[in-house]
């Protein structure tokens, strides 16, 4: 190997251009926990609760951020240091991405809410129409990272402009004074967690702040597709038009003191990049989202399914216009389409690359583009199955998927942690003691909600 790719590339110049990996990482989260839990819980128990998602989104920031460091520093994916960490990881990751996202709680609400809108009682084949779309979207889409980040900027670029006129139209001090107060987690008679909450759906929702379980590891792809630090050596997106079997090895630059100074620098730009487009735009639209629900249907909210989101809008075409409150379930649609769009480009390549990690035989058989197709039409497959099986609860389909998620934010916020204490991350840029300690406060937080959570669920049912 030549002393050219020994040298870790000269870093970038942070401007508003680098804004993208962190968009399509929050774009993941915008339709399900920003759309639909967190304003399905405010709706019914006000603002006191709203800590979780701030918990929730500073924690996945963190995890997220420190997930790309073997990245930048090698080029290669996060899955590939886990692989070498324990070599069932691949395993853990493709069950637990396919428990977590293979089911359409997120496509069905979209499909539930069309329907709705255009007066449609068969909302399930709404459902199946979305999932083909984008199942066509992503096979023959060329160049997947490029044509999505695209494409999720657009959205969020029209949505939230609207959204903001929305909630300026709904403003009211005191509203806006309590929101501040439920960051702390005072609500309206109590303090953290109100009586009568489902464990499971908060859990769910603090989970889902954000990109939401084995998604939050995808910052490290959007590292090796924009070509940041070491990763400009590699070619790791999925393309229709490409054979590759063999996917990204790490590469390692040279110890020396410009180098190391030159990685600190590539850390801080991913760091800036994803706190403007991840933790911002994230906690603002959050924020946004919740304060139009509290506005509207709280404290008469109906806690069954989307009928909260179906409040909201007749709210709005009684108190404001009936145009407002088709942009407002339009956006909803559109919300989970872009985020199902995200979720499956995404887990089909978690999958994929782990599956090649853990098979010699499958990496060296088949291309990497037949074994992402393939899991991207198990998933497509799978959810069209449940769709049609009369399923008419996608929100309850949701949370459960959200507990898969919340059990994965477990997992890798553990792995992280490993992976950044080990050998395989060079002594001299590994994380500082503050990010290392808020990596395990995830552990400590996640492990603790999913410890109270099962023995709630035990309680219940046994």
């Amino acid at each position: 190997m030549s002393r050219r790719k020994l040298e870790l590339p000269v870093p970038k110049k942070f401007t508003l251009t680098a804004i993208g990996p962190g968009i399509v990482l929050v774009a993941m989260g915008l339709g399900s926990g920003e759309f639909i839990l967190w304003p399905f819980l405010v709706a019914q128990f006000g603002f006191g609760i709203i800590w979780g998602a701030l918990l929730g989104v500073t924690f996945q920031y963190f995890v997220s951020n420190e997930s790309g460091r073997y990245t930048l520093s090698t080029g290669a994916s996060v899955y590939t240091a886990f692989a070498k960490l324990w070599k069932y990881f691949p395993i853990w990751f493709i069950l637990s991405t396919y428990l977590s996202f293979g089911f359409p709680g997120i496509i069905g609400s979209g499909g539930q809410i069309l329907g709705y809108a255009i007066d449609f009682e068969k909302h399930q084949y709404l459902t199946v129409g979305m999932l083909l779309v984008i199942g066509l979207i992503l096979t023959f889409g060329g160049k997947v990272y490029n044509n999505l980040e695209r494409f999720q900027k657009l959205v969020i670029g029209i949505s939230i402009p609207i959204l903001c006129v929305i909630a300026a139209l709904l403003f009211d001090i005191d509203i806006f004074i309590s929101m501040i107060k439920g960051l702390f987690g005072f609500g309206e008679g109590f303090f953290g967690l109100p009586a009568g909450i489902s464990l499971i759906t908060f859990l769910g929702a603090v989970a889902y702040s954000g990109a939401a379980g084995n998604l939050t590891l995808s910052h490290s792809f959007y590292i090796q597709d924009k070509g940041l630090g070491m990763a400009k050596h590699v070619d790791s997106q999925v393309d229709l038009k490409s054979n590759k079997k063999e996917i990204p090895a790490g590469l390692k630059f040279m110890d020396t003191e410009s180098n190391v100074k030159k990685f600190n620098k590539w850390f801080r730009y991913v760091a800036l990049e994803q706190f403007i487009s991840f933790w911002i735009i994230g906690m603002f639209t959050i924020l946004l989202l919740m304060y139009i629900a509290y506005a509207l249907v709280y404290p008469d909210a109906e806690a069954g399914g989307l009928q909260f989101i179906f409040d909201q809008s007749e709210m709005l075409a009684l108190d404001v216009s009936q145009t407002l409150k088709f942009f407002f379930l339009g956006i909803g649609v559109l919300f989970l389409f872009k985020t199902q769009l995200g979720v499956y480009e995404t887990t089909s390549r978690i999958m994929a690359e782990n599956t090649s990690l853990f098979s010699e035989k499958i990496r060296k058989k088949y291309p990497r583009k037949t074994i992402y197709f393939g899991f991207l039409w198990l998933q497509i497959a799978t959810a069209i199955a449940i769709s049609l099986a009369a399923v008419t609860e996608p929100v309850q389909i949701l949370i459960i998927s959200t507990f898969f998620s919340a059990i994965s934010m477990l997992v890798i916020s553990i792995a992280v942690f490993w992976l950044n204490s080990s050998k395989l991350i060079n002594s001299r840029i590994k994380p500082t003691f503050l990010r290392q300690a808020i990596v395990m406060g995830s552990i400590l937080t996640y492990g603790i909600l999913v410890a109270v959570t099962v023995v709630d669920l035990a309680k219940k049912y046994f």
